[in-house]
């Protein structure tokens, strides 16, 4: 039996079609280039979306409601101060304390404000830090600038020293006049040795009730 081996001949293909085909390679790229730096560039600006993204997630935006003085930590030298919460109560008339007015401590009367601050104390120090009521007082603001400072009546806690690193909160009550001048606010003083006081505001002085009232009930009480 005889065996034929047939071989293959590769044809090379005309100088015309090889020049063609190279510029045609040629043309494309420049046009794969683009578009390789679309896609690079996509997944950065993808990538940098990402990150503001998870940053804007973990770190929300705060918004402040209220008088910059309230709800905002403000920087003292061992750490930081807070009012978390001011309360304007408003006094009692005679008539509502049943003529009961002699001999009752803490008293107040109808035509003064009782001003009740839940402070939050926090000590940053690697030391302990001294705390006193008297370093706060409540001024009343008029609109022509001029202020009267009023000192606390009453107070949670006393004179005593905070713990290095630690934080604690205090109730202050203070007792101004109930009808000031119209557009007076409230201000927080915080003295501390040797730095200029701390100012916060806290509002406007909110009354309520009728000063002719309010007189009234005083001149009645004081007639009998």
């Amino acid at each position: 039996m005889t065996v034929q081996r047939t071989g293959v001949v590769a044809v090379a293909p005309p100088p015309t079609q090889r020049a063609a085909a190279a510029g045609e390679a040629a043309r494309l790229r420049p046009a794969a280039l683009l578009y390789l730096c679309c896609v690079v560039a996509l997944a950065v600006g993808g990538g940098l979306l990402g990150i503001r993204l998870l940053q804007a997630g973990a770190q929300p935006a705060v918004v402040h409601i209220g008088p910059a003085g309230l709800g905002v930590p403000t920087r003292t030298s061992f750490g930081s101060v807070e009012v978390e919460s001011v309360q304007q109560v408003r006094g009692l008339t005679p008539k509502q304390l049943a003529g009961m007015t002699h001999g009752i401590q803490s008293l107040v009367k109808a035509d003064k404000l009782q001003v009740q601050l839940v402070l939050a104390l926090r000590n940053a120090r690697g030391t302990a830090a001294p705390y006193e009521p008297d370093q706060f007082s409540i001024r009343l603001v008029r609109p022509n600038g001029k202020a009267t400072s009023y000192p606390p009546q009453t107070t949670s806690v006393r004179a005593g020293v905070l713990a290095a690193r630690a934080a604690m909160e205090t109730t202050l009550g203070f007792v101004v006049p109930r009808f000031p001048p119209k557009g007076t606010r409230l201000s927080l003083t915080v003295r501390e040795p040797g730095r200029s006081p701390i100012n916060l505001d806290l509002g406007p002085v909110r009354p309520g009730g009728s000063l002719a009232a309010v007189q009234a009930a005083l001149a009645q009480a004081h007639n009998h």
